[in-house]
């Protein structure tokens, strides 16, 4: 028996009755009160879609695939479990919580790892709603499908890969709530064009040569939605003052159940704590009255009356010139970056908490295909070749042009246009003196000392 849920990106949706009790277990229908991207909706109102959304779009996208390519029901029915618990871990506001779980993790991430990933694997085995739903052995499978550790690479891929099903969904999905096109393409082209390919015991996602236009669109829809939604300047700043906000909740204001929430831990009772947090319920936690005054209540206060940092500054590489310094600028040392922050804070009276210095690179469309899309198995004719060999788009894109940027975030108010344009150049001038001067000596100790972890 099939039940039908209406969504806006892809219609009716079907879903197994046993699917649906899994939706509707509680550490799932948490995500309806966690947004899929922050606050964009400061800038994009409409940007108020959730990760229950996401999570039962790539759940459609998956199951969609893996009918057309995979032969064995149990491995489709884990690969639509796996694409609709792949976003199971995550803590309020997303890819903010990211950075800080990462930050002020008890237990070491490894390189690449996402500590979302880590708490959603442990929920998929642990939860016990999950549990009367799924057996024990399948919810190993499950996380085996989304860390690569069980199945054929193909199983993986289609749920976190290089064309899976949840950037196939979020592109659309994000474009479509935050009223944009930049990330339209062809799903139905895209998906219809994807092949399993075997190559001796192995079998991979890959891509059959009349798919390549489609693949192309996929990933300009990806480099545009960065550039002009991810990146976008609001949402780089508002994302900036959450990190910072509960960050100095935790350091400075000494807030015990925001440093509980954020100190990860592998332990049953830091999980069923974990679970009970949200957008809303962080929110309304650090703005109660029971809080005391503090940085993370000046900041959330600023960001619930929607008086935003404003950049005060912007600058890339090639404004600095001395290329050792250029280099060590832009890698974002912290320490390096606070110093930034102080000297800016002290020279125009800011308040230093909210004096936000940010440092952050756009890879060029064709670093991005060439790290991820580039992966793709293209099925050709004369044999199998990458994405990257057979694209003529791409080929002609310089791969080792990227933008790096760093800005300036600090609380101004101007009196009227003349007065702005007045106040950034002087703003220009003195903070690109100000970098300037602090780089050369911390750079010299930088190098003496040996270089400390780097956070970008």
């Amino acid at each position: 028996m099939y039940l039908e849920i209406r969504d806006p990106i892809h219609g009716l949706i079907e879903r197994q009755v046993h699917e649906q009790e899994i939706m509707d277990t509680p550490v799932f229908q948490r995500l309806r009160r966690i947004k899929q991207l922050a606050l964009a909706s400061l800038v994009y109102p409409g940007a108020l879609h959730t990760r229950f959304d996401h999570s039962v779009g790539a759940f459609k996208v998956a199951a969609d695939i893996a009918r057309r390519l995979l032969e064995d029901p149990h491995e489709q029915r884990l690969v639509r479990l796996a694409a609709l618990l792949h976003d199971i871990g995550h803590g309020p506001f997303s890819h903010v919580s990211e950075d800080i779980l990462s930050r002020f993790s008890t237990i070491p991430l490894k390189r690449g790892q996402q500590a979302h990933e880590l708490i959603g694997a442990r929920i998929i085995k642990n939860d016990p709603d999950l549990a009367k739903l799924i057996s024990d052995k399948d919810r190993e499978r499950i996380v085996g499908c989304l860390n690569g550790t069980w199945g054929h690479s193909i199983l993986k891929s289609i749920v976190s890969g290089p064309v899976d099903a949840d950037k196939q969904d979020y592109l659309l999905r994000d474009s479509h709530f935050c009223g944009v096109k930049y990330g339209v393409y062809d799903l139905e082209r895209l998906r219809d064009t994807l092949r399993a390919f075997d190559d001796g015991d192995e079998r991979f996602l890959a891509l059959s040569v009349d798919g390549i236009h489609a693949l192309e669109q996929f990933v300009l829809a990806k480099y545009y939605m960065t550039t002009q939604v991810y990146r976008h300047k609001i949402r780089l700043i508002s994302d900036a003052m959450l990190i910072r906000g509960i960050s100095l909740g935790i350091e400075k204001d000494k807030i015990p159940w925001l440093g509980a929430l954020y100190r990860y831990e592998d332990s049953t009772e830091y999980m069923a704590e974990y679970l009970t947090w949200n957008d809303e319920r962080l929110t309304a936690a650090i703005l109660d009255r029971s809080t005391p005054e503090g940085h993370a209540k000046r900041v959330f206060r600023r960001l619930a009356e929607r008086r935003l940092l404003k950049c005060i500054f912007s600058a890339r590489p090639q404004d600095f010139g001395d290329p050792k310094s250029r280099k060590f600028i832009f890698e974002g040392e912290r320490g390096f970056l606070e110093s930034v922050e102080n000297a800016v804070a002290d020279r125009y009276s800011f308040e230093p908490s909210l004096v936000i210095v940010n440092c952050f690179k756009l890879k060029s469309v064709r670093s991005q295909a060439a790290t991820s899309e580039g992966e793709i198995i293209v099925l050709h004719p004369r044999g199998r070749r990458s994405f990257d060999q057979e694209s003529t788009l791409f080929r002609s894109i310089n791969e080792a042009i990227e933008d790096q940027y760093i800005e300036v975030y600090a609380p101004i108010q101007y009196l009227d246009d003349r007065d702005k344009k007045r106040r950034q150049r002087e703003f220009e001038s003195d903070i690109l003196e100000i970098i300037e001067t602090l780089a050369g000596p911390q750079q010299s100790l930088f190098e003496a000392n040996g270089k400390p972890e780097v956070r970008l």
